[in-house]
């Protein structure tokens, strides 16, 4: 049974790769993406509910029940920022020449979203992402994976990189461009 913390944590990571995908569907105009973010909200939806009951069984009397309450305050603002993510890739609806603003939001932020091919030459291929250990290393995020047809979001360190993976990261210009020359096999990652 998930305690109050641990659901907590769950929605923490849930709306920060919510948000990720939901930016990235309209970067890379994916209905798949979409799609995944929509079944991420229903994912927050039932987090929620969960939260809100094991809250409101945890409060004995009144003192603890204000004590409380900020933690339904915070699973309130994780449910607004899910639909606020599911409103964003509804713009995937709206013709792509109608969305001319996007670059130029995009380029102010201080961490990007990029696309990096890893190729048969690559010094990561096979080797898990946990072992890599690729945000501490680069300070940059895996936040998800497309190989063949079949996406894989919020791959954890287990997943295991492969040749003609299609790596979808968000992190800082620097880590990029060095993730980008490793993937090409330019650069090895030792």
């Amino acid at each position: 049974m998930e305690s109050v913390k641990d659901l907590l944590v769950e929605i923490k990571e849930k709306s920060e790769l919510i948000v990720d995908l939901a930016y990235s569907a309209l970067i890379f105009d994916s209905e798949d993406m979409a799609k995944e973010v929509e079944s991420l909200e229903r994912e927050m939806d039932d987090l929620v509910y969960k939260i809100r009951i094991k809250t409101m069984l945890a409060a004995n009397n009144i003192e603890e029940a204000e004590q409380l309450s900020g933690i339904l305050q915070v699973a309130d603002a994780a449910k607004n920022i899910a639909n606020a993510a599911t409103d964003i890739v509804y713009l995937l609806d709206v013709d792509i020449t109608m969305r001319p603003f996007l670059p130029s939001i995009f380029s102010k932020a201080d961490e990007k979203l990029h696309v990096v091919m890893v190729s048969d030459r690559s010094s990561i291929v096979n080797r898990t992402i946990g072992d890599l250990n690729i945000e501490a290393e680069t300070g940059v995020r895996v936040i998800a994976i497309k190989r063949g047809k079949r996406w894989i979001y919020d791959p954890d360190g287990d997943v295991r990189i492969k040749a003609g993976d299609v790596l979808i990261i968000r992190g800082t210009e620097d880590g990029y461009q060095f993730m980008e020359r490793v993937a090409r096999g330019e650069e090895s990652w030792d």
